[in-house]
């Protein structure tokens, strides 16, 4: 596997010419659509169109044509994405993942991924605020991403699986290339054994008054414990759990309301 966080990274050695279906190794079981996930949104976008088609039918006959259309569109809109998924299936084998759309298609051979990507959807609560993992994006050796949703059954046991050989086992390098003086790039993040530079910006693990985990990001604070310096939210860097690890592991003072991303 690559690392491509790493200033140095060597291109990685070309697979052993084997064919698909050897490379992914057995299948250990196949991850089918959570209907919860489709049956929901429909009748959230069912109840929408009564309830737009009633305001409209209040108005006599006329009022409900001209209301018609808009409660079709608002239809339209929130059903389109369950519909899309609703024959989605994924295929876990020993080595890779197989995504099933339909009659499409994708299959990701681990060894393969060079940047996992989080893509996150911010929920809010009463009490809080929750970033939920909707999906990853994994970027191979030839830069073609592939997504691989996780409105399955199971999807905690499918995410874990992904982070762990795609992403977890590039920590202890990591950590190691630290040590040595290397530095490490996240995106627009580089970070090293003194500190921390987001874009043109930098500041050293010793001048952060506190680093802050929260749902969905880390935010630095560097003269005082209010207002951030910066904030690197997980979507927007590759191989987010490395990088909070690495974080957890230089920065002096963490405050955390959040869990690490699993």
């Amino acid at each position: 596997m690559a690392h491509p966080y790493r200033r140095d990274s060597t291109p990685p050695e070309p697979p052993a010419r084997l064919s698909e279906a050897e490379r992914l190794g057995s299948l250990r079981v196949v991850r089918r659509v959570d209907r919860r996930t489709v049956v929901r949104p429909l009748v959230m976008a069912a109840l929408l169109f009564a309830f737009i088609a009633g305001v409209g039918a209040a108005g006599g006959f006329h009022g409900f044509l001209v209301s018609l259309p808009f409660g079709l569109a608002a239809f339209a809109l929130l059903a389109a994405s369950p519909l899309r998924r609703r024959d989605l299936r994924i295929e876990v084998h020993e080595n890779g993942v197989v995504v099933h759309r339909g009659r499409r298609r994708a299959a990701v051979v681990f060894d393969d991924v060079d940047e996992v990507w989080f893509d996150l959807d911010p929920v809010s609560t009463p009490t809080e605020t929750l970033a939920i993992l909707r999906a990853f994006k994994l970027v191979d050796h030839d830069g073609v991403a592939h997504v691989v949703p996780l409105q399955v059954e199971h999807a905690d046991d499918l995410a874990r699986l992904i982070i762990r050989r795609c992403s977890l086992s590039l920590a202890a390098d990591a950590e190691k290339a630290l040590r040595a003086g290397e530095t490490l790039t996240f995106g627009r993040v580089r970070i090293d054994a003194k500190g921390i530079s987001v874009g043109n910006s930098r500041a050293e693990w010793s001048k952060l008054r506190l680093v802050r985990m929260q749902p969905g990001c880390i935010s630095f604070f560097r003269a005082q414990t209010v207002i951030p310096w910066r904030t690197v939210a997980f979507d927007k860097v590759p191989h987010p759990t490395v990088f909070v690890k690495l974080v957890q592991s230089l920065a002096h003072r963490i405050e955390s309301t959040t869990t690490t991303p699993r």
